[in-house]
């Protein structure tokens, strides 16, 4: 299963696009992961129109690659009101999410739910900003700052 992108999150970032921090459309994707693992936000991006972008982690993030898996597993853990000391319970997230038999080392469902935390994560972001960026700047200023109050009120 590919990494999906939300078509109107592409349209949101074209001031972005190809412009370092957001060479690559991963890297548009990361940006609406970490919003989205960071506020805790999903949705379906099948009811808006995502395309696949590629169906594996590109060279770059491969080496964050178990970081990111871990970031999933974790946001996955909290919104089931999972407490770590409930050994059996994580264990079924990490069964239910992770393989390493697959190249991206999630299961399908594993999948569905990162690219979920992706389009919810672009919802987050563009209902957070009055406006599309228009400079990769002035967005990376922005998203860390909406980053790290999405992680202090969640």
């Amino acid at each position: 299963m590919p990494f999906r992108l939300r078509e109107d999150a592409e349209r949101w970032f074209k001031e972005l696009d190809g412009k370092e921090p957001a060479k690559t459309k991963f890297d548009l994707y990361y940006f609406c992961l970490m919003a989205g693992l960071a506020s805790g936000r999903t949705s379906d991006p099948s009811t808006f129109g995502a395309r696949e972008i590629i169906d594996e982690f590109i060279q770059d993030y491969q080496p964050a690659q178990r970081l990111l898996i871990g970031l999933l597993v974790a946001a996955e853990i909290r919104r089931g009101g999972i407490d770590l000391t409930e050994k059996a319970a994580v264990r079924a997230v990490f069964r239910r999410l992770v393989t390493p038999e697959s190249k991206t080392q999630l299961t399908d469902e594993g999948m569905r739910c990162m690219n979920a935390y992706a389009s919810g994560g672009y919802d987050f972001l563009s209902e957070s900003r009055d406006a599309a960026p228009a400079s990769p700047e002035e967005f990376v200023r922005d998203f860390v700052s909406l980053i790290d109050n999405a992680v202090e009120t969640g």
